[in-house]
């Protein structure tokens, strides 16, 4: 799905070594997709400026990940993907402009890259690898997925 996404597409060190680095080790199916998509360019590994990194790594309660993401985003003017509560409120401080990942699957089919039933199906796959969220907002979810 993410091929489809208009513009470029980064990651930090630090997320690339946990998806697919450790992600292999695991044997994460997901590991192997993502490496897939850096060889082809599809996804770039990019380094975040060191002078906001170091800020954004003062707020101890932040994962090494979520503060590169932050870091790049805001110096790329891009959107950051994070689901983390600790990262959204910093993203917030810093004026980070910030999505969760279920955004994607909206943002997709809004543009008719996806249709609903696509989109239903990458939301339930999004819940099968581990992201949580209340049934308030997955309604919520799926209320906008049928609006779309």
């Amino acid at each position: 799905m993410i091929k489809k996404l208009k513009g470029e597409k980064y990651l930090p060190p630090t997320v690339y070594e946990e998806v697919v680095e450790v992600g292999k080790e695991k044997g994460f199916d997901d590991a192997l997709v993502t490496e897939e998509l850096i060889e082809r360019g599809v996804l770039k590994v990019k380094e975040p400026p060191k002078q906001l990194l170091d800020r954004i790594k003062l707020h101890q309660d932040i994962h090494p990940g979520e503060a590169e993401t932050l870091s790049l985003a805001k110096s790329l003017n891009a959107i950051a993907i994070t689901d983390d509560p600790v990262a959204r409120a910093i993203a917030d401080m810093y004026d980070v402009m910030r999505e969760g990942s279920y955004m994607v699957i909206l943002r997709m089919l809004n543009a008719g890259e996806i249709n609903k039933e696509k989109a239903k199906s990458s939301l339930r796959k999004l819940v099968d690898s581990g992201w949580r969220c209340d049934v308030e907002l997955y309604e919520n979810i799926l209320r906008r997925i049928e609006e779309l």
